[in-house]
């Protein structure tokens, strides 16, 4: 599988264990992942993920798919979902990442793991909410803007 292909595209990643992630990523050829990672392969990024080859089941481009999610399937996915799960440093880094559509869908994750019907407890909600209030002065995207606003006003 050439990984190069997909250097800087939208794709869907099915790795090993058959979980599904979606995003842009970026490609890192074997000398850089065994220098930095101690791992002699290729691998695709998507944020802060990492997929090596022989841990990838499948790549598909997204890069043709124009629909509700632009070149996404979803509004978020698994990769999302782990993020909010994972820590306030995580949330941080997707939030304010410079690809928008990854911090749309965190968003649109952020809505879910926001809403006290869902029954989640995040130890730093009070960290997102102010991350979100962080994100209405510095992200020009009036989209993202008005997402973190409507979130703020539903939950903060």
């Amino acid at each position: 599988m050439d990984l190069k292909q997909y250097d800087g595209k939208c794709v869907r990643i099915i790795d090993a264990e058959g979980n599904v992630f979606d995003g842009i990523c970026r490609y890192d050829y074997a000398e850089y992942n065994e220098a930095e990672w101690g791992r002699n392969e290729d691998c695709l990024r998507i944020e802060g993920f990492s997929f090596f080859q022989g841990d990838i089941q499948s790549v598909e481009s997204l890069e043709e798919h124009e629909g509700p999610y632009g070149r996404f399937l979803d509004p978020y996915g698994k990769l999302e979902e782990m993020t909010v799960e994972d820590d306030m440093d995580s949330i941080r880094d997707l939030l304010f990442s410079e690809e928008n559509e990854h911090v749309m869908r965190l968003l649109n994750c952020l809505d879910k793991y926001l809403d006290p019907y869902f029954g989640y407890e995040l130890p730093y909600y009070g960290e997102i909410l102010d991350a979100l209030r962080e994100l209405l002065t510095q992200n020009p995207d009036s989209a993202i803007r008005e997402e973190a606003e409507r979130l703020l006003e539903l939950w903060g």
